[in-house]
């Protein structure tokens, strides 16, 4: 019982030692992230969507915002939040299908072997942190109506499918391949074709067709949803025909994604610590074959020339545990001692991270303030409406401003309240379009990209 207690408490510190971390770094650093400043602005509003993503993030940076004011803590803190979370929820789920308490650790202390989840996760991702944790949620979900299909954990499956697709569109992946393998696994088929299934259809349309109906509604905001897909997936990059380029993409996602796991289990096989068990083709394992069919056929179908490993994240996380499930090392006890001490190595380095990079000149673009755009708004052009280039320069000067209400210009979203204003102030980077008049004012030479800012009046 002793040694038990022990091995949760290294988890609980781990846990709450990422979520100080990740509160602490984001004051290094004199700009916000890409992200953190997309919800510095999109949080302004409550809406029942934000451009080609779901709302329930903003929401939620929404609720932070009011509660600590606009300003990196309430960024960070929800971030910080979600990450916590993940390793927690991944800790119960594996709790459910490991029996071995230190095996179950272990499939904490992997995540450090994932460098987008512990670099990207860590600093800087918003919905994909979301998502990740909803994925694991809903494997979490899934196990316990195995064991017992009540009517509270046909709600929970409920809630968390809604909450799924509310965070992140990449949720529906997830929701196929379940689909898929509920008609081939005996288990799954038991959960899905059970009466009480409405149950959790009812809990997850009800809290997704409000959103939907915003999207699919007259403003035609799926038009603009699919032309960001083609773009991030870089559709129009692709070649006339069909190729099977994309499954090569795909792949090398997969090993950018999981290659430092790999290496450690391929050197612990050849050192003979580590051994492959031998084990049915249950409902788990049939999920991670599925998902990888559903994802390929995906990128290949779309002749995809992106495959960006963030996105494969959320959908693949969970199977860390399915790998701790299929591997038995020799000492594990001793496998958790170290893991512990090199996760806290690892989020160490993070937090010295920025400062680090300042100090070595390294580029970056947080080093960057935007106080000469604020300042220079606030001092020559108070009385305007202040419209910026893009999300990131609004949600950047909304922080130094937030008692402001500030337009972006790639901002597809907004309506006609939020535009309502006399005059404005459009800050334009690089101007490709003759003006019909000059710009009032200008930064030369701005950030780490050296952009030239131009000011207009409107």
């Amino acid at each position: 019982m002793i040694g038990k207690n022990v091995s949760l408490n290294k988890i609980t510190v781990l846990v709450v030692l990422s979520f100080s971390v990740i509160t602490l770094i984001t004051f290094f650093k004199n700009a916000l992230e890409l992200e953190d400043a997309e919800q510095a602005y999109y949080s302004q509003w409550l809406r029942w969507g934000y451009d080609d993503q779901p709302p329930l993030y903003t929401w939620l940076q929404f609720g932070f915002n009011s509660i600590f004011g606009v300003g990196k803590i309430a960024f960070s803190m929800l971030r910080g939040l979600l990450f916590a979370g993940t390793l927690l929820m991944l800790y119960r789920f594996s709790r459910l299908r490991i029996k071995d308490a230190n095996a179950s650790k272990l499939v904490v202390l992997a995540l450090v072997l994932l460098p987008v989840f512990i670099d990207f996760t860590f600093r800087r991702l918003s919905h994909t942190s979301l998502l990740c944790l909803c994925v694991v949620a809903s494997y979490f979900s899934i196990q316990l109506l195995i064991a017992r299909k009540s009517i509270s954990n046909y709600l929970l499956l409920g809630l968390v499918v809604g909450v799924g697709m509310m965070s992140k569109y990449n949720y529906a992946f997830f929701l196929l391949t379940f689909g898929l393998v509920a008609l081939w696994d005996k288990e799954l088929r038991a959960i899905v074709f059970n009466p009480k299934i409405l149950l959790s259809v009812s809990v997850s349309v009800l809290l997704v067709v409000p959103h939907v109906y915003w999207l699919l509604g007259p403003d035609e905001f799926q038009t603009f949803l699919a032309q960001s897909v083609e773009e991030k997936i870089g559709i129009e990059e692709a070649d006339s025909g069909f190729s099977l380029l994309p499954i090569l993409i795909y792949l090398k996602g997969l090993f950018a994604l999981m290659f430092p796991l790999l290496i450690i289990v391929g050197l612990g096989c050849f050192s003979k610590t580590v051994s492959f068990n031998k084990r049915k083709l249950n409902w788990f394992a049939k999920m991670l074959l599925a998902q990888l069919l559903v994802l390929g056929l995906f990128f290949l179908v779309f002749q995809s020339q992106k495959v960006e490993t963030r996105w494969l994240l959320p959908l693949f996380i969970p199977f860390v545990v399915l790998l701790i499930q299929t591997v038995s090392f020799k000492n594990n006890k001793r496998l958790v001692t170290v893991g512990y001490w090199v996760f806290i190595a690892v989020i160490g380095v993070q937090t010295i991270r920025t400062p680090i990079e300042k100090l070595l000149s390294i580029p970056s673009s947080v080093h960057f303030g935007f106080e000469p755009i604020a300042n220079t708004l606030s001092k020559n052009y108070d009385e305007y409406q202040w419209v910026l280039p893009n999300v990131t320069y609004a949600g950047n000067v909304r922080l130094l401003h937030p008692e402001r209400t500030i337009l972006s210009a790639d901002d597809y979203s907004l309506t006609s309240l939020e535009l309502k204003h006399d005059r404005e102030v459009e800050i334009t980077i690089n101007p490709s379009e003759v003006k019909q008049t000059a710009p009032v004012d200008s930064l030369i030479g701005f950030g780490k990209e050296k952009e030239n800012l131009y000011f207009y009046i409107n």
